[in-house]
């Protein structure tokens, strides 16, 4: 069973827009990582391969020359 990510209830542009999204996130991620603990992983190398794959995507997005958009506090 894959867990469901809800949709965004507020504007980007709010401050808690990027709070929001790390809630909503959160179970999957949480997911992923027992996933890979089950197939053998260690669970703390499982998340720094996250935030790796992360980091690398929005690389990716800049090089692209696609915006990332005003930074936002971290919850």
């Amino acid at each position: 069973m894959r867990a469901a990510i809800n949709s965004p209830s507020l504007s980007i542009d709010t401050m808690d827009y990027q709070a929001e999204c790390q809630f909503a996130l959160e179970p999957s991620i949480q997911g992923l990582i027992e996933k890979a603990e089950h197939a053998g992983w260690n669970r703390q190398q499982a998340a720094l391969a996250i935030v790796a794959l992360a980091s690398e995507h929005l690389t990716d997005l800049l090089s692209a020359g696609i915006p990332l958009p005003d930074q936002r506090p971290l919850s």
